[in-house]
């Protein structure tokens, strides 16, 4: 099996599932996909370096992967790819390594009070092959300072052995004052075989989880109020200061790694920003450069983050173009921001003069289906709502991941979109003819093992065919991160030389 097809089999479980919250079963299938996209990688950069023996052992573990995949038996899947990973990279596969790669360790809240007890769940996402006669477990608590200092909490004596059917469930106790982030590290001793580390992110401070739900629910109330007022842009700005209260309820169900979020930080600015909507002012007019913002999704009532980027010259006198960037499998509505260059893509905008918005696309390997492309369309009418924007520039762009959601997102609502640029990405050639009158910007490395460059081959191919008007830009030994920050200048000369369409070229061309 070709890994472009691989790719869409996997995917495919997701399509009918995506459209509301995410079940276990839809997560895992999401963590399968996940998996194989750095199988595959590995596989493509390493490949011409083995031996007969290991490509049949990854083969056989691949064809194996495939058909637990098919059987929605997710778990097996993950042992089977994770297998293929360690021969691929010469590991021995041993107990206690398919212990480590299976290991599934939760707490039951992650922002705790000093001196409480935490549930802590340790399990397997799948049943190990060989299980041990019996496994201890430490558990030790970490300060996130750089001493690093270490206290052992617990002794779990006898856990397991089958982790995977019978997980080990335990109070623990927090013996702590000082605020501020900490790990929860656990080592299993395995009977017979190596140790094996898990950790787990935790927040400590005293009388947060207090104030975060009276600040939660006098959010509420004030939310009812201002729907009855009818100010859309000012119940758009409540949802977002009750997206930063909502980070506490984030991480406490594992959602949200505590360590990324300064809970003071946030907590204090949404009850600023919640008093200062209570007294009908809108916090978020005024502000320029990158925010942080929220809507509350019709799909399923969730609170849905974006980051947006306002240019400074934007004073709400005309109309600005807009740029609707997607993120790549495993991130979030941040990562368009903060990973490429150091805001490379906002110092763009700042420069051209556009507006940028990056939805978060639901989960990580959502592939931009079902309610993540719903989340996609959602934020653009919403920044439609809230700021002046020039129906004739909204442009799309995305990399890896989100290079496959600019592809099947145009040619799902090819009338949005004056241009796109899909970046390391693929989508379906047979479908090209909705999107012909949409010019095209594709960039892709021919040293991509991550997303074969023939993905963008066949789209350009096919664009062509149907008359569409593209540039394709293919990267000589570019690999599939490498390109996409050197791209960002010619996508905004790409957009600022493409308007949409007008209504009757449209209609002339059958679009």
């Amino acid at each position: 099996m070709k890994p472009s097809k691989a790719l869409f089999r996997i995917a495919l479980c997701l399509i009918a599932i995506a459209a509301f919250s995410l079940t276990a079963s839809a997560q895992d299938a999401q963590q399968v996909l996940r998996l194989w996209v750095q199988y595959n990688s590995v596989k493509n950069a390493s490949i011409s370096a083995m031996d007969d023996a290991k490509k049949a052992e990854v083969a056989r573990l691949d064809s194996a992967a495939q058909a637990a995949n098919a059987a929605h038996n997710y778990g097996e899947a993950m042992k089977d790819y994770f297998h293929a990973l360690a021969v691929m990279r010469g590991m021995e596969w041993t107990a206690s390594r398919a212990l480590g790669f299976g290991l599934k360790a939760t707490v039951d809240r992650s922002v705790v009070e000093p001196e409480s007890k935490i549930e802590l769940r340790i399990g397997q996402i799948f049943k190990l092959d060989v299980l041990p006669a019996s496994i201890s477990c430490t558990v030790d608590l970490v300060a996130g300072t750089a001493a690093k200092e270490t206290t052992r909490i617990a002794t779990l004596a006898a856990i397991g052995p089958d982790l995977e059917s019978h997980p080990s469930i335990s109070k623990v106790a927090i013996p702590l004052e000082t605020r501020g982030n900490y790990q929860l590290h656990l080592t299993l001793s395995p009977a017979g075989g190596d140790p094996v580390s898990k950790d787990i992110n935790i927040f400590v401070e005293k009388g947060l989880p207090a104030r975060a739900t009276r600040d939660i629910s006098a959010a509420a109330d004030i939310e009812s109020k201002v729907k009855k007022s009818g100010d859309l842009p000012l119940l758009g700005s409540l949802f977002s200061a009750e997206y930063r209260l909502a980070l506490y309820d984030l991480a406490n169900s594992g959602k949200m790694d505590p360590k990324r979020i300064d809970f003071d930080k946030e907590v204090n600015a949404a009850e600023t920003e919640v008093k200062e909507i209570a007294a009908g002012h809108n916090p978020y007019s005024a502000r320029r450069g990158d925010i942080r913002k929220a809507y509350r999704s019709q799909v399923d009532g969730t609170l849905q983050p974006y980051r947006i980027f306002v240019p400074s010259m934007y004073d709400g006198s005309r109309s600005f173009p807009l740029v609707i960037a997607l993120h790549g499998m495993g991130g979030d509505e941040s990562s368009i921001f903060d990973q490429y260059g150091n805001g490379a893509f906002k110092s763009e905008a700042e420069k051209h003069g556009y507006i940028v918005a990056c939805p978060k696309g639901r989960e990580p390997a959502s592939m931009y289906t079902g309610s993540a492309e719903q989340d996609v369309l959602d934020v653009i009418a919403t920044v439609e709502r809230d700021y002046k924007v020039d129906p004739d520039r909204v442009y799309m762009t995305g990399h890896s991941m989100g290079g496959f959601g600019t592809w099947s997102i145009a040619i799902d609502h090819p009338e949005l979109f004056a241009a796109i640029a899909p970046i390391s990405g693929g989508g379906d050639p047979k479908k090209m003819d909705r999107i012909a009158r949409i010019p095209e910007l594709v960039v892709h490395g021919d040293n991509d093992n991550t997303v074969s460059v023939q993905r963008s081959r066949e789209m350009v191919e096919a664009g062509k065919k149907v008359g569409a008007e593209i540039k394709y830009v293919e990267v000589p030994g570019g690999t599939h991160v490498g390109v996409a920050l050197p791209a960002f200048k010619d996508i905004f000369e790409w957009f600022d030389a493409h308007r949409r369409k007008p209504e009757s070229a449209r209609a002339s061309s059958g679009k």
